[in-house]
């Protein structure tokens, strides 16, 4: 059976993770939520993200669980990622804005596949939402997945 890799370039955040758990409350608990669960660990070629991801994957963070205490998730995420390689010092990127992005199917094949596009569209992202969340930079991300 093939897999899919994919790759997109897309402007977005980038933040400590360290810096964005301490930040967690019940004003903005909801945001950070989100960008946990739809951000990624820059790891370069590295498996931080794998193991990020593992603790992402849990009840405290699930949509549909309205139940939960920011502040027990707070201690969750404290423990677990200080408890796995120390990821609590990796920084987490989340993609606002995709520029282009790209698939590829079937079995590992080499070569090289592209994409392009007009530089006919605004950079600019809104960052409203994120006002509370304190020191987020804007960054150029690079994404890759294989599967």
């Amino acid at each position: 059976m093939g897999k899919c890799e994919s790759s997109s370039a897309s402007i977005g955040i980038k933040i400590l993770l360290t810096d964005l758990i301490y930040q967690i409350n019940e004003n903005n608990f909801s945001i950070i939520k989100e960008m946990l669960v739809n951000g990624f660990i820059e790891d370069k070629n590295d498996s931080f993200d794998e193991m990020y991801q593992g603790i992402i994957d849990c009840n405290y963070l699930d949509s549909n669980n309205s139940n939960v205490n920011c502040l027990d998730v707070k201690e969750y995420l404290i423990n677990e990622l200080k408890h796995n390689d120390y990821l609590f010092d990796k920084e987490l990127l989340v993609p606002l804005k995709i520029i282009l992005n790209i698939d590829r199917w079937g079995y590992d094949r080499l070569g090289t596949n592209s994409v392009s596009r007009l530089i006919d569209f605004d950079l600019s992202v809104n960052i409203e939402k994120y006002k509370e969340i304190e020191k987020i930079k804007i960054v150029f991300i690079l994404e890759h997945n294989s599967g």
